[in-house]
């Protein structure tokens, strides 16, 4: 009897299995980093150049499920900005909440609510073949944008203009802004120098165009220049009041075709990056200290987050670039293979990666802390565990009763009976609510409904504003995997928490009431939302309980 009990133990101590979470993202190539924002992970896809998919923006949650996605309009020209997150904040020009700001190259430039993808504010700028192509810049006040031709300050609060001049044409180009003063390179090979509010800016002639945001370094600025054959790394002192004086001739270094966003390590530090690998340069007055790092081609932004150094290879078998900034040795990551410029991010304790074909995963042994993690999927023990008990039952119950008779046995016999009562419970009550009535497919379908939406699932939500429907939707396997397509469509809010019968949805476009229950086919589920199966043409009724 003891082998039986510390068999059924360990059967209950069966640990629970989880899932790594890949994401294809839609719409084009991927070719920014994702932001890890809150319960939800931020990604934007460029569009294609045949229109047939548009650019976006998407949030992912839990187990990698879309959330929202803002659409934006088609052009010639890939989005390459990065997306930025602006804490709320008030200047003289009002006030404002945390603010998602997208620059598409279409020139368009909104602010939206990183919550559920809604507009707070959006901007038409100027284009010239194409559009925005830069990342936009926060400073304490205001949002720094360089458009095709220009650099704008606006307002955070409704992207109002307050101040704009001319620059060279641009692309992929941000501006930095230090004491009050944006810094930026543009194609004509030039470094522009902006007092922010001032009608005009200066210049100094670059040696190659500048697809990065000038990196503040040593009292000047760093700049790495394309050029037609190789680059050019250059740096350029700043007088005391801000202005651009010529560049260092002791500071000027040839180096390989493609260059990558530069990062700074420390005060006179910095990685480079193009295509004859990784260089440390640490500054002197007489001019750089090398180290070379690795071989390995980046064209696209590094980044240094919680001591790694983060790069994408750039090419049809790269991977990505993983190094320790203390000792510079590489980690060996496996992940999706290709060209992309996307640099590795943080997620939790594990990693989030994606190439430019879209294929967006999280990689690491703690995923628990990113918001793509998978819902934890716990191993069904109550079959084993209440068959286990009854034969326990039958086994005990019959050798006491074999000794000193049948009461006896059912003495011994009963508290294995009970717990496998108790567990078999759940199983009971789910075949109940098969068993209780229920309207017939055909009774639940409504002839206002579009004839698009027949051979498919429907999801209905019952609001106390009126009901509203949603057909046409991806297949989905589940109640809970339906519901919150449906909401993304619909724009409607959903609130789904943790209970014992998996995640509930608790409150639909922020009405609870006395809480929520769910019709399949006019069968009350009484089954967790995530546990409930559905058929290929289902129809899934939300409504007040």
């Amino acid at each position: 009897m003891n082998r039986l009990l510390l068999l059924l133990l360990l059967v209950l101590w069966l640990p629970g299995a989880s899932a790594d979470i890949s994401v294809h993202v839609p719409g084009g190539y991927v070719s920014t980093a994702p932001v890890v924002l809150d319960d939800v992970v931020l990604v934007r896809s460029s569009g294609t150049f045949d229109g047939n998919n548009p650019p976006a923006v998407f949030a992912y949650g839990q187990e990698g499920l879309e959330v929202w996605r803002v659409v934006g309009p088609s052009t010639v020209q890939p989005d390459m900005a990065e997306l930025v997150v602006a804490p709320a904040g008030e200047a003289d020009c009002g006030s404002w909440p945390r603010t998602l700001v997208v620059a598409w190259s279409s020139g368009r430039l909104d602010g939206l609510n990183p919550a559920d993808g809604s507009v707070f504010w959006s901007i038409q700028t100027e284009v010239e073949g194409w559009g925005l192509t830069a990342t936009p810049v926060l400073t304490p006040s205001s949002l720094v944008q360089v458009t095709r031709d220009g650099i704008e300050q606006r307002c955070l609060a409704d992207g109002a203009l307050l101040a704009r001049t001319d620059l060279g044409p641009g692309w992929r180009n941000p501006a930095i802004v230090v004491n009050g003063t944006a810094y930026v390179g543009d194609e004509a090979s030039n470094v522009w120098a902006w007092s922010i509010g001032n009608a005009n800016a200066t210049s100094v002639p670059a040696a190659g165009r500048i697809r990065h945001a000038p990196l503040p370094l040593a009292g000047g600025l760093l700049v790495h220049a394309q050029q037609d054959a190789g680059s050019v790394v250059e740096w350029y002192p700043l007088a005391s009041n801000g202005t651009l004086t010529t560049p260092s001739a002791v500071h000027r270094l040839p180096r390989g075709n493609a260059p990558g966003m530069p990062v700074a390590l420390g005060t006179h530090g910095a990685v480079i990056a193009d295509s004859s690998g990784l260089l440390h340069l640490a500054w002197t007055p007489e001019g750089w200290d090398t180290t070379p790092l690795d071989t390995r081609s980046v064209n696209g932004p590094l980044r240094v987050e919680a001591g790694l150094l983060l790069g994408s290879e750039n090419h049809a078998e790269g991977g990505f670039l993983v190094l320790d900034v203390a000792s510079w040795n590489a980690r060996s990551i496996h992940g999706p293979l290709g060209f992309g410029t996307a640099p590795p991010v943080h997620c939790g304790d594990a990693l989030l990666l994606v190439k430019d074909e879209g294929t967006m995963v999280v990689l690491g042994e703690h995923v628990s802390g990113c918001p793509l993690s998978p819902v934890t999927v716990e191993v069904d023990r109550t079959p084993a565990v209440w068959s286990l008990s009854i034969l326990a039952a039958y086994l005990v119950g019959a050798a006491a009763w074999k000794r000193k008779g049948v009461v006896h046995g059912a003495k011994w016999a009963s508290p294995f009976l009970l717990l496998a009562l108790v567990l078999v419970l759940p199983q009971l009550g789910a075949w109940w609510s098969h068993l209780g009535p229920s309207t017939a497919p055909d009774d639940v379908w409504n002839p206002a409904w579009p004839s698009s939406w027949e051979g498919g699932q429907v999801v209905v939500f019952e609001l106390p504003s009126g009901r509203v429907a949603i057909g046409g939707l991806p297949e989905a396997t589940t109640v809970l995997e339906a519901t919150m397509a449906a909401a993304v469509e619909l724009n409607l809010t959903l609130t789904v928490e943790q209970h014992s019968l998996g995640p509930w949805v608790t409150a639909v476009d922020g009405v609870e009431g006395r809480g929520w229950v769910v019709d399949v086919d006019g069968r009350l589920l009484t089954i967790g939302a995530a546990q409930g199966a559905l058929s290929t043409e289902a129809v899934v009724v939300w409504r007040p309980a």
